[in-house]
């Protein structure tokens, strides 16, 4: 930093020698450090966002906005919507827990876009990283057979009992007592509703 002036101090201080002048000129000074600093600050946080929002990953935003609580509106590729609050991340879907209080897997390759609306609702819970992929999931709910609706890509949906998982494949016992098998890559969004 250069003192006020330009130049090396003199025994009578900044400027001509005159005190008056002396404190206007310390006073410019100490301005110009200030917005120069904020200036700077303000530099900084940009490149910081940027270099954030470059980085970003599905699963690091859905993390966020869970932990925050958000009400979120995720709109999926078949012109369905659902609204809730994301309870859980998975490696390659999510978990949320809708306004009628029941849960819908989504995948993320068949989420369009997902929405925060208005202010997060708070309360401390963490959003649980699940370390498994929507068909490792799906494995583990069989056991209890849950009624399920699965949607495929096309908005095509199926509704039954979710009866055994694969690795790759659902099996679906429907309400005409007919079996159906699904293919796990064919599913965009799959929810658990109450009998």
């Amino acid at each position: 930093m250069e003192p006020p002036g330009g130049g090396e101090p003199t025994g009578a201080g900044f400027g001509d020698g005159d005190a008056g002048d002396l404190i206007g000129d310390l006073t410019r000074w100490l301005a110009e450090q200030r917005a120069d600093a904020a200036a700077a600050a303000r530099a900084r946080e940009y490149w910081l966002r940027q270099a954030a929002a470059e980085e970003a990953v599905v699963a690091g935003v859905l993390l966020d906005l869970a932990e925050r609580e958000a009400v979120v509106v995720a709109q999926g590729v078949a012109g369905r919507h659902h609204r809730g609050t994301i309870r859980g991340v998975g490696e390659d879907f999510f978990v949320m827990r809708t306004g009628t209080r029941s849960d819908v897997l989504l995948r993320y390759e068949a989420v369009l876009s997902v929405r925060s609306e208005g202010r997060p609702i708070g309360g401390g819970g963490r959003a649980a990283t699940l370390d498994l992929t929507l068909a490792e999931a799906l494995t583990a709910l069989a056991p209890d057979r849950p009624r399920v609706l699965v949607v495929a890509r096309d908005g095509a949906g199926l509704s039954g009992e979710l009866r055994a998982a694969g690795r790759d494949v659902l099996t679906i016992r429907l309400a005409d007592a007919g079996t159906v098998y699904v293919p796990v890559a064919a599913l965009a969004e799959v929810s658990l509703v109450d009998p």
